[in-house]
């Protein structure tokens, strides 16, 4: 029964990621309203980072109990299944995004789907046999998972970064620099 019901819990991992969002697009009429949640996506993608880190950070010690790994698993589950329903929410509202945004939302999709992938992997072998936190298989798994929330967070951080560089370039009142002549 145990084993069952982790089965589902990984499994929902992807269900979320790959279901079809219903969502409303009410909540962003406007990009204002679409940055501010990419602002929280991003937040949610740094902490997903850290923790994914963390996870990295335990592979290369037999001392850790499979318990220790398991609960950060399930941490990282957890995130991951709430950065679907977001970008779900986002790809939803999508066509009210700037150009920017829009980048940012379309490069989320592949590396949370990578992540999710490569951390239902993790949960299945440690699942199977939790002496697996210590095999190539587990490690590569949660090395992929690091190494893509580390990709999703610098490239959302990076595309929206430059979005707000955007806004305070076009903020400014600079003047036709050709009407000026030399002297």
């Amino acid at each position: 029964m145990l084993r069952r019901n982790r089965f589902m819990l990984s499994s929902s991992i992807l269900a979320v990621l790959l279901c079809v969002s219903f969502a409303t697009p009410g909540f962003a009429d406007n990009p204002k309203r679409i940055g501010q949640q990419l602002s929280s996506f991003k937040a949610t993608a740094s902490q997903m980072k850290n923790e994914a880190d963390l996870l990295k950070s335990y592979t290369p010690s037999k001392r850790l109990s499979w318990q220790t790994h398991t609960s950060q698993l399930v941490v990282l589950r957890d995130q991951v299944n709430q950065l679907g329903k977001d970008l779900a929410l986002l790809e939803a509202n999508k066509p009210a995004a700037t150009e920017n945004q829009a980048m940012a939302i379309d490069h989320a999709r592949p590396h949370l789907e990578t992540i999710a992938e490569n951390l239902t992997l993790a949960i299945q072998l440690v699942d199977e046999d939790r002496r697996n936190v210590h095999s190539t298989e587990y490690v590569e798994a949660v090395n992929s998972v690091y190494s893509h929330a580390d990709d999703l967070h610098r490239k959302v951080d990076t595309i929206l970064d430059y979005e707000a560089s955007k806004v305070r370039l076009d903020k400014l009142e600079l003047p036709d620099v050709s009407n000026f002549q030399g002297s």
